[in-house]
């Protein structure tokens, strides 16, 4: 839900600081760079997935608060820092579920995960529309409080 959340808010991020609505594209290249970098580094390691996907929730949050405060290199570097925690989120994800499911169920569960993860992106950005219309930082807060609560009920919380 915070990712539909953000991609909501891109283009008035981009317009408020980056000088256009198109600018704020940028933002989703520095994330998706960072997931890339981030699985990169942490192929290399021996990580435990729910640990990650835990961390990953948090980082996204932080991420996200960052994002909140509407100056330009503070929205670089919360996009760093949202992609550095979703891209590796997403890869243990996969592993958990692969490590969880029957054999026999995996494709079910995988595409019932996958439209779960759809549904709750078309939420995030339903939501956001009219929020971020009446406050920017609101709805970038809500996405980050959405991710903090992710971070809360994740695997491993106890």
């Amino acid at each position: 839900m915070a990712q539909g959340v953000l991609m909501a808010c891109v283009p008035l991020l981009g317009e408020r600081a980056l000088g256009g609505a198109a600018r704020g594209a940028v933002l989703l290249s520095c994330a998706a760079g960072a997931g890339l970098v981030a699985n990169g580094v942490l192929a290399r390691l021996v990580v435990v997935p729910d640990a990650v996907i835990r961390l990953g929730a948090l980082v996204q949050a932080a991420g996200l608060a960052l994002a909140a405060t509407d100056r330009p290199a503070a929205l670089v570097g919360a996009a760093l820092l949202i992609g550095a925690g979703e891209g590796p989120q997403l890869t243990a994800l996969f592993a958990v579920r692969h490590r969880e499911s029957p054999d026999h169920l995996r494709s079910q569960i995988f595409t019932t995960g996958a439209s779960m993860k759809i549904t709750g992106f078309a939420v995030g950005a339903a939501l956001a529309g009219p929020l971020a219309a009446r406050s920017l930082p609101g709805a970038l807060l809500l996405a980050a409080g959405v991710a903090a609560v992710a971070w809360v009920r994740s695997p491993g919380w106890r």
